[in-house]
């Protein structure tokens, strides 16, 4: 996997502008303004930028701030711990939730309502700690739900509406609940 914690602003808007991305090709300046103004996604994760620095460099308390600001202007909470790499894609940022202890890979696109975060101190849960890991280019459909220390590998895309409780090989698709391997290496 590539190097999520550095992930960085340059490399977000290169994938926004890429031809994968939003706009296919260099943007006019009001388009690019418009883009930063008016999309929720792409304004949660400018916020993320400049709020985990604020962490990595041990202002924790401006950061949490920021934090609280960012869920209340755009919907998505993403802690200032967690670590994105370039290229993220919030598609709709309504609901998304990303946990402390989360890494996430390269090019990875997070519909709404999208949770990654830990099982938290439950009995239940038999020891089992930790957050999940989510590899480079992965799609995460609306509604999706990833607990504990998993790991969903490369090039893996999980439906919507799916809880994934155990890992995920790369180059899969994966839905249900639990969600299961549906296709694999395709």
């Amino acid at each position: 996997m590539s190097k999520p914690a550095q992930g960085s602003l340059i490399g977000d808007v290169r994938r926004l502008f890429s031809k994968y991305g939003t706009l296919k090709g260099k943007p006019s300046f009001w388009t690019a303004i418009r883009i930063l103004l008016v999309k929720p996604g792409v304004q949660a994760l400018l916020f993320y930028r400049f709020y985990h620095k604020l962490f990595r460099i041990r202002l924790a308390l401006l950061a949490e701030i920021c934090c609280r600001m960012n869920h209340f202007f755009t919907g998505a909470e993403i802690d200032p711990g967690a670590k994105i790499g370039s290229g993220c894609r919030i598609w709709h940022s309504s609901g998304v939730v990303i946990g402390r202890g989360v890494t996430i890979g390269e090019n990875v696109s997070i519909f709404s309502n999208v949770v990654l975060g830990g099982l938290g101190h439950s009995i239940f849960h038999h020891g089992k700690k930790g957050y999940p890991t989510i590899e480079d280019h992965v799609i995460l459909y609306t509604n999706v739900t990833v607990l504990g220390p998993v790991n969903i590998g490369k090039h893996t895309t999980i439906g919507a509406h799916s809880l994934v409780l155990e890992s995920i090989p790369p180059k899969s698709l994966a839905f249900g609940n639990p969600a299961k391997v549906k296709k694999y290496g395709g």
